[in-house]
């Protein structure tokens, strides 16, 4: 108990938040070793991208240009709802760093750290998505309000091009269109969610799909919060482009020729969309 003590106080004392009255704004403090692991060097990325003023001189010659995804990393650490510390384990005593084994996550919050994520949990995950998964629940978990939901997902273009066929991709990424009539959910009317191909963000319900006739699927309203719209003149004519808000994927466009009560036609490529069915109740 006396060790724990003593490494909670020592932590408290390296990140400067031990204040005499008011409670702190809750932290996410990363304790790392740079040189072991996908885990410790994505982390390390991190550092040295979002607190670059904290990162160790000795340590400046170490770069990791492999990491593709560091753009979805270094815009995922800026959008959490609470500021992150990033300490390389040297800068913790001896005496503290017997309690602790990098890397590991510890959460400060109404000024109680808590050991949110331990070294074997953290070393078992192998790819970054998983990472960002994982601290989401983190957040869940300990009631931490979290506006991730609203984050732009920021892949590269090979990211983009292993993550999707080739029609995905040039309608996606390209801003294609599929021939009318040729989609696989033109005609389909099953029960369930439409998710964004590109991100899996739930776009459409199938209670709001309908057969406009036009040869692409057609919802007269989309799920709030998901899309965006911006004027498109690339025909000749002035037309409402919609796409996915988090991966800004193209899905098609919106007209107001659509049936009540929006009077709206979401014109949808199939290539855009995967579905989730509704299991029926036995």
């Amino acid at each position: 108990m006396k060790d724990l003590r003593t490494l909670v106080f020592s932590l408290l004392l390296l990140i400067g938040i031990i204040l005499p009255r008011n409670k702190t704004d809750p932290k996410l403090i990363f304790i790392y070793n740079a040189k072991r692991g996908f885990i410790n060097e994505i982390t390390d990325l991190a550092h040295k991208m979002i607190s670059p003023e904290t990162y160790p001189c000795d340590l400046c010659a170490l770069t990791y240009d492999t990491f593709a995804m560091k753009q979805e990393w270094s815009n995922y650490i800026d959008r959490l709802p609470m500021k992150t510390v990033f300490m390389y384990k040297d800068k913790l005593t001896e005496n503290v760093m017997k309690n602790v084994e990098p890397p590991a996550i510890f959460l400060l919050k109404d000024d109680n750290l808590t050991n949110v994520l331990s070294a074997k949990e953290f070393n078992s995950i192998d790819n970054l998505e998983g990472l960002i998964r994982k601290i989401d629940q983190i957040l869940e978990e300990h009631s931490v309000k979290n506006e991730m939901n609203d984050r732009k997902l920021y892949l590269s273009k090979e990211e983009w091009e292993k993550r999707l066929n080739r029609e995905q991709y040039h309608i996606l990424r390209e801003k294609g269109t599929e021939r009318a009539f040729s989609g696989k959910f033109d005609k389909f009317f099953d029960i369930g969610t439409y998710v964004c191909a590109g991100c899996g963000t739930e776009l459409f319900t199938s209670d709001t799909k309908y057969n406009s006739g036009c040869g692409w699927p057609a919802f007269y309203e989309s799920l709030p919060g998901t899309i965006e719209e911006t004027s498109d003149h690339s025909v000749g004519m002035t037309r409402t482009e919609i796409t996915c808000k988090k991966c800004d994927g193209h899905l098609g466009h919106v007209f107001n020729d659509g049936p009540r009560p929006t009077g709206l036609r979401y014109c949808v490529n199939s290539a855009s969309l995967e579905f989730e069915q509704i299991e029926k109740e036995q």
